[in-house]
C-alpha cells in the first residue's frame, strides 16, 4: 500500500486523510570525518525538508555535525539509513563516519524553515567574507601588476639606450682589436 504525504505550513508531513500514522518520534545522530567546509550540513537540511521530516543540522565544537530529526520512527531510520550508505553525500565530502542514532523523547528538534533559513544565512555570511577576501588579494596583485609594469618600462629605456651606445662600442672594440691593442 503506496502512502501518500502532503507538507504542511510547519514542515510537518502527515498522511493523506484515512491513512493512519506511524509511531511518532524524536531522534539525534552525529556525523564526523571532512563534514566541514564541504557543503555536509546544506545537503542534509536539504534531504530534511524533502523528507517531510521536521529536523536541523548543528556544527558541534569538537568538529563533528548533529542532525536532530522529528518524525515517524521508521521514517527517521529511513533516513538514518540511506545517509549511512554514502550513495547520495555532497561532492567534496569524504565516506563520513554516522552513528550513534538515538531516539530521545525529550529532545527538541526546532522548526526546520528556520533551521534552514539560518543556515542560508550563515553560508551567505561566509560566502561574503570569502569574496571580500579575493577582492583583497586581488587589489594586492593589481598593485604587484602595476609595479611589474613599470619596472618592464624602465628595463625597456635601459635597453634601449644599451643598443644606442652599442654600434659605437662595437666600432671601438673591432678599432682595437685591427689594432691590435686587444
Amino acid at each position: 500500500m503506496s502512502l501518500l504525504y502532503k507538507d504542511l505550513p510547519n514542515n510537518r508531513a502527515v498522511k493523506e486523510e484515512g491513512e493512519g500514522r506511524g509511531e511518532m518520534a524524536t531522534a539525534r545522530f552525529y556525523i564526523k570525518d571532512k563534514v566541514r567546509e564541504v557543503g555536509y550540513r546544506v545537503h542534509i537540511m536539504q534531504k530534511i525538508l524533502n523528507s517531510g521530516l521536521k529536523g536541523t543540522v548543528i556544527n558541534l565544537a569538537d568538529g563533528r555535525v548533529e542532525v536532530r530529526l522529528e518524525g515517524e520512527k521508521e521514517r527517521i531510520d529511513d533516513f538514518y539509513e540511506e545517509l549511512k550508505s554514502g550513495k547520495n553525500k555532497p561532492e567534496l565530502a569524504e565516506k563520513p563516519d554516522i552513528y550513534d542514532l538515538e531516539f530521545n523523547a525529550e529532545l527538541i528538534v526546532p522548526d526546520s524553515m528556520v533551521s534552514s533559513q539560518a543556515l542560508v544565512i550563515e553560508q551567505l555570511g561566509k560566502g561574503i567574507v570569502y569574496i571580500a577576501g579575493m577582492s583583497e588579494r586581488i587589489g594586492g596583485m593589481s598593485e604587484r601588476i602595476e609595479k611589474m609594469d613599470e619596472n618592464i618600462t624602465g628595463m625597456r629605456g635601459e635597453m634601449r639606450d644599451g643598443f644606442k651606445s652599442l654600434p659605437k662600442e662595437m666600432a671601438k672594440e673591432l678599432k682595437d682589436l685591427l689594432e691590435g691593442k686587444k
